[in-house]
């Protein structure tokens, strides 16, 4: 069901840019306008230039972000800034990091083209919604350069990590590219051209099905964009590197890398009397016991290890841990239509709970009007205490085998269900379209 393709990648000239660390990004979705300026100054070839391009008042129709992101994309092919592969390849991607001062830990991937599926038609399972201006912005890109520098963070089913096993012998010589990143993640990428180690791997990947970890928007617009080529009668010259593929990268879910940080949620513009019942409210589902402090709320939270249901609240002054009850009360809040797997995810359950109690629907969620969201526990509380949010409610983070099971019945996450960390970098290697 998972089919991978080599391709001959675009990369970095090591001669011309020896510093990766200088030209690669976080995901454009991750940038914000001071990250953007930042990237800007950092380096003149980077790839911020092409994934997510400044805009100015002066915009036209033939001179945008995106024509200019083409522009830069053809002069940096053709000033050697940007290599192309002599010969197809798929790429081992390992990433090597810490938590929050936690034991440093390697996820292991590999980088290749995969075959785009339509959804429901095919083994491609997404677990997210995705909003109309991220992949109207992104089709533009796509249609200006034709091009690919984002990954779409696939994941897969494989208990004997029999895939990362078989790379292992490509990945014992000095990686092809190492950079380091604003956060300490150490980036590792080791070119594969063997026919036999990439065979071995089509091979192992062919009856997987495929998750969508992060990149829902790239791959819908992928999607889009293939569907507008086709009704133009467009097809693509020989190559993997065709209308039918997206840059991807790869990662099992047994992998020992791999983790999910929770997304906590912030409360704002709510009426200050309904919020002041919040907590007596709260007892309708939660058992309240009170903490000493964030510390102590992060690790109750925990200790339930997934067999029960625990969040935090703070409204400042002091937590609360909030310990579910009755699931089936919760439950019976949710659409009659959404399977167990859903129903059971603290995401549904807490935002069942915030429509029930404080009036948050699902319209509101989605037009982010009373809630925002932090992945930093510590920041979250700071927010409360300086009166930039009304209160913190905190969570655990969902788990992949319950992404798997949730996108495995055909059904999307709330928002914010998963923050996969770290974060797959744009700029190292990149994939062009063999349009004629």
């Amino acid at each position: 069901m998972a089919k991978i393709f080599p391709f001959r990648g675009y990369r970095y000239d090591p001669e011309k840019v020896p510093d990766i660390s200088a030209v690669f990004t976080e995901p454009y979705d991750k940038i914000t306008p001071e990250l953007q300026e930042a990237y800007y100054r950092r380096h003149p070839h980077n790839i911020v230039r092409f994934t997510k391009g400044k805009t100015s008042p002066g915009d036209t129709e033939a001179d945008n972000r995106y024509t200019r992101a083409r522009g830069h994309l053809e002069r940096w092919i053709a000033d050697g800034i940007l290599v192309r592969e002599p010969s197809e390849a798929i790429y081992i991607y390992n990433q090597e990091y810490s938590v929050m001062g936690s034991p440093v830990r390697t996820r292991h991937g590999f980088i290749a083209l995969g075959e785009l599926q339509e959804f429901g038609k095919g083994g491609v399972m997404p677990h997210e919604r995705t909003l109309a201006g991220p992949k109207a912005d992104r089709l533009n890109l796509m249609r200006a350069t034709a091009a690919q520098s984002g990954l779409i963070f696939m994941l897969y089913n494989d208990p004997a990590n029999e895939v990362t096993r078989a790379l292992a012998g490509a990945a014992a010589r000095p990686p092809d590219i190492q950079a380091r990143d604003d956060n300490g993640v150490i980036h590792r990428v080791w070119a594969v051209t063997d026919r036999a180690t990439v065979g071995a791997v089509q091979g192992l990947m062919a009856e997987k099905a495929l998750f969508i970890a992060d990149g829902h928007h790239r791959y819908e617009t992928a999607l889009n964009y293939r569907r507008e080529m086709r009704e133009k009668g467009v097809t693509c010259l020989p190559g993997n590197e065709n209308l039918d593929s997206h840059l991807m990268a790869f990662v099992s879910m047994q992998d020992s890398g791999l983790t999910i940080l929770p997304t906590h949620r912030l409360l704002f513009n709510l009426d200050p009397g309904r919020l002041a019942a919040f907590p007596e409210d709260l007892r309708e589902f939660f058992r309240l016991e009170p903490c000493g402090g964030l510390g102590e709320l992060l690790e109750r939270m925990k200790a339930g290890g997934g067999a029960d249901h625990r969040f935090g609240l703070y409204l400042g002054g002091a937590f609360t841990l909030l310990v579910l009850e009755d699931e089936g009360r919760v439950a019976r809040l949710m659409p009659a239509e959404a399977s167990p797997a859903w129903k059971r995810l603290d995401v549904s359950m807490i935002h069942a709970v915030m429509e029930r109690l404080l009036g948050i629907d699902r319209r509101k969620l989605e037009e982010e009007a009373h809630v925002a969201y932090e992945r930093s526990a510590e920041l979250a509380a700071r927010m409360v205490d300086e009166g930039r949010s009304q209160c913190a409610i905190f969570l655990n983070p969902t788990r992949a085998e319950q992404v798997a099971e949730v996108a495995g019945s055909g059904e999307r996450m709330p928002q914010k269900s998963t923050d996969f960390y770290p974060k797959l970098y744009d700029g190292l290697v990149l994939n062009r379209l063999n349009l004629p």
